[in-house]
């Protein structure tokens, strides 16, 4: 499995069931959270003011660090935004990414 891989947007509703490994409060009231699931992928955990806005399930614990610092830096890019404007940006992003080919582990090697 690719490591830089969406595996599913807004597809986890019972969220008990994983296991929180990180937490970040963001600004406007946001706070991302870092879970481990029992088949072994991660989510990102989009919620304002206690509520779930987003979740993104991704395939390794770093991708899964890295979309975190994104969502928190569009949050502090754009005051005032709403969660369903978020989870709007995050849905589109995530369709964005999802046909994307990702590159060979080499492609920065020198040609042959």
């Amino acid at each position: 499995m690719d490591e830089m891989t969406i595996l599913s947007v807004n597809a986890h509703h019972d969220l008990q069931d994983h296991t929180p490994l990180a937490l970040t409060t963001s600004a406007e009231g946001f706070t991302l959270l870092l879970a481990k699931t029992q088949s072994e992928t991660y989510l990102v955990i989009v919620q304002f003011l206690g509520q779930t806005v987003s979740t993104l399930e991704l395939a390794s614990a770093r991708y899964a660090d890295f979309v975190i610092q994104l969502i928190d830096e569009h949050i502090r890019r754009h005051p005032g935004i709403q969660g369903t404007d978020l989870d709007m940006h995050i849905r589109l992003k995530a369709k964005d990414h999802l046909p994307r080919t990702p590159l060979p582990s080499n492609f920065l090697a020198p040609a042959a």
